[in-house]
């Protein structure tokens, strides 16, 4: 991708000229020395963790303290660091882009291993699935992009393996739902383990319930199981979900993508942008399209959920700015009053919602937006669920053969013939 020239023609004063610039990552820009340096910091500490590693047949504890001597660091820290670098031989892609370019630093790889090393072994499909959505999530589209922090990859990863987690757990029985109590002397602890569907919608009663009391999340589940207070009389959960697209995954907002049936109550067409409200506040439609595209804060690294952020008029409404999601933008409450202040200023492509923001010192920096309604996710859920769908296929094709199999007619064995002696 080539951006030649960004103007805001609302501010003809406004211009950034990236003439002659790739795509590239902002922590990667050629042109800033303290990226620079810190790119040489990352190639030198990456390889020399490549080069630390233990043979895979040699006693590990006595590999990690001579690796404590010679690096000066803990146990703990070259047990992680080791782990994290082999971690890579399962995503190829990954490793290929790490070894050339060295995007990564060892607390993003580490959050990768901690993140699927929690979903146990995993089939090289399910692997292949995780490896080539993250080369897409490490693949800048614009020209001094932000790069994701280790939160926003583990959430990423975390997304990936809830949308596609039927591909591996379909053939489990599945689970009962469970209650515990545990007495631990000082504090008693009460557990409902039940699936993913049941319990966001138990947690929104919660949620509701407190918020409606003036109560503690705690405060309203003691009072609600309790009976002191009601239950709210509805919670609406919003969630979103390709239409068009066989067992797409389904965003819900406040808890992140899942492969579980959300049945909708009522549903509202998002494929085109909303049309444009009179009003300054937006309408809850313009609103949700807004937070469903953004997904979260949309300045650099913030990772504070959209739908918490508050609607900002790119260009004012006072001057003539439209409410509109072409002209609005997800930002919490620090980085509004910034922008607010004249101490940062943004420019948003009306089509893909880009944002490249404009700083006091000179420099400038793009987000992409990353919620379920943006471009680069959209694609991220069509390729899980023909991967869902696929899977689902094999399994319901090796049910049907072996239920086949156990059907089928046994021939009884021909008599043998008496041995002669």
């Amino acid at each position: 991708m080539r951006l030649e020239h960004i103007t805001d023609t609302s501010n003809p004063g406004d211009t950034v000229n990236t003439a002659t610039q790739t795509a590239y990552f902002s922590h990667m820009n050629p042109d800033c020395a303290l990226a620079v340096e810190r790119s040489a910091a990352r190639r030198a500490d990456y390889r020399s963790w490549v080069a630390a590693m233990p043979d895979l047949d040699e006693d590990f504890d006595v590999a990690c303290q001579r690796l404590v001597a010679k690096l000066g660091v803990g146990d703990y820290t070259v047990s992680e660091c080791c782990l994290a670098v082999h971690r890579l031989t399962e995503l190829p892609q990954v490793k290929a882009l790490q070894d050339s370019q060295f995007l990564l630093d060892m607390k993003a790889l580490i959050t990768i291993d901690r993140t699927l090393t929690k979903l146990g072994a995993l089939p090289p499909e399910t692997l292949a699935l995780i490896d080539d959505a993250l080369i897409t999530f490490f693949t800048p589209t614009s020209p001094n992009q932000v790069f994701p922090t280790p939160a926003q990859i583990g959430r990423k990863l975390r997304d990936i393996c809830k949308s596609i987690d039927k591909t591996f757990s379909f053939r489990e029985s599945p689970k009962k739902d469970s209650y515990t109590f545990t007495d631990t002397g000082q504090r008693g602890i009460l557990e409902l383990n039940t699936d993913s569907a049941t319990g966001m919608i138990l947690d929104g009663y919660i949620k509701q319930a407190a918020k409606e009391n003036g109560l503690s999340q705690a405060d309203a589940l003691k009072k609600l199981i309790a009976g002191s207070i009601s239950p709210p009389v509805t919670v609406i959960l919003h969630t979103y979900q390709a239409s068009d697209i066989d067992n797409a995954p389904t965003f819900v907002q406040g808890y992140g993508w899942t492969s579980q049936d959300m049945p909708a109550t009522r549903t509202r067409d998002l494929s085109s942008q909303p049309p444009e409200s009179r009003s300054y506040i937006a309408s809850e439609l313009i609103r949700k399209y807004v937070e469903g595209r953004d997904g979260t804060c949309r300045a650099p690294g913030c990772n504070r959920p959209a739908y918490l952020c508050q609607m900002d008029h790119r260009v004012n409404y006072a001057d003539g700015g439209a409410t509109h999601p072409r002209n609005l933008a997800s930002l919490c409450q620090h980085h509004h009053n910034m922008k607010t202040d004249g101490r940062a200023h943004y420019i948003m492509d009306p089509h893909t919602g880009d944002i490249v923001w404009l700083y006091e010192d000179g420099t400038w920096a793009m987000t992409e937006p990353t919620g379920p309604l943006a471009k680069k996710t959209k694609r991220w859920a069509q390729t899980v669920a023909q991967k869902i769908s696929a899977t689902r296929e094999r399994a319901q094709q090796e049910a049907q053969e072996a239920q086949a199999a156990a059907e089928e007619p046994r021939t009884p064995a021909s008599p043998q013939e008496d041995i002669p002696f």
